[in-house]
């Protein structure tokens, strides 16, 4: 899944589109910047950017119009029809591991986690995962499971909703 959200030099036209994160430490990078850098520039914190480059899509336009303009460049944010295509899936553990690891930025995912505490690893997800993510993790364990954890404990009424809204009428 790419994000309709793209990062150009001001001198260049987009290359093909990749996720906004990364487009940002590519960027941060070429320009020779550590995540404290850009974050003093730009007016955010570190941890922030590193959310963001590491694949979290709950991004604030504010937030990325104020990093593109502290990278020199500029945010052009555009909804594009999306063609039928079929959802990637995990084809191993260890594939769904890495989709996931950077919504767990507090602790290393591991595949023992994916079959020790699934409730955790999808309530995570749920809440805070992009759609390939929470696709992803709907195959891999199924609506049963996942219906269970958008009940669970601590999970947010919004989410809460959405997944009871969602599953019901699958």
């Amino acid at each position: 899944m790419t994000d309709n959200l793209i990062m150009s030099d001001k001198n260049h036209t987009a290359e093909p589109i990749m996720p906004i994160g990364t487009q940002i430490r590519k960027l941060r990078k070429q320009k020779g910047l550590s995540l404290a850098d850009l974050a003093r520039r730009c007016g955010t914190s570190a941890p922030t950017l590193h959310r963001y480059e590491g694949g979290w899509d709950r991004f604030e336009v504010a937030t990325l119009r104020r990093i593109a303009a502290a990278l020199g460049t500029r945010l052009d944010v555009r909804m594009v029809p999306l063609a039928a295509q079929k959802e990637p899936r995990a084809k191993k553990p260890g594939d769904l591991v890495d989709l996931l690891a950077p919504l767990f930025w507090d602790k290393d995912l591991t595949e023992d986690d994916l079959g020790e505490y699934p409730i955790w690893v999808l309530k995570r997800t749920l809440m805070f995962g992009s759609w390939v993510q929470v696709s992803a993790v709907r195959h891999f364990y199924g609506e049963r499971l996942v219906l269970q954890a958008a009940n669970a404990r601590g999970v947010d009424a919004r989410t809460r909703n959405f997944w009871n809204i969602l599953l019901s009428e699958d």
